[in-house]
């Protein structure tokens, strides 16, 4: 699986991995060399907290979706709400094959995402992989971009 983390606020905090909402400095500008004055150091840092962030992944399941390989998405969504993600996108387009299972995973974990308050999103795929859906009856009840 494919992750993709995205995040829409006025900052991004220095962290190397990438998964937090951070400050934005007010600070004025500092000159390092040989004109820099200790005047212009402010005593004490003036942060701001940057507005409401919202913490958007995509996951992209790449090969098939069966019976068999259910577990590792079900465990990403899990870690992902657990980590205080407000959206996740599920990217189903480089999906080759998805079975009643992936099928019926997939419309579990939206459901389960709604009630917990985090947005949940799809990304059609192939038409075989849609097809999927249309049998299932869940096509036009799951949250489809």
């Amino acid at each position: 699986m494919k992750r993709h983390l995205t995040a829409s606020a006025a900052g991004i905090d220095g962290r190397t991995d990438g998964l937090g909402a951070g400050s934005v400095a007010t600070s004025p500008r500092i000159a390092f060399g040989k004109y820099t004055s200790r005047t212009n150091v402010p005593r004490k840092p003036r942060l701001k907290l940057a507005s409401s962030t919202t913490w958007t992944h995509t996951v992209i399941p790449v090969g098939e979706l069966d019976h068999r390989s259910v577990h590792a998405l079900e465990t990403e969504i899990e870690r992902l709400c657990e980590e205080g993600v407000h959206a996740i996108t599920l990217d189903l387009r480089e999906l080759t094959h998805i079975d009643q299972t992936g099928v019926a995973v997939i419309a579990f974990r939206a459901g389960l995402c709604k009630r917990r308050g985090h947005e949940f999103s799809l990304i059609a795929g192939s038409e075989p992989i849609h097809r999927a859906f249309e049998r299932a009856g869940l096509a036009g009840l799951l949250p489809f971009q």
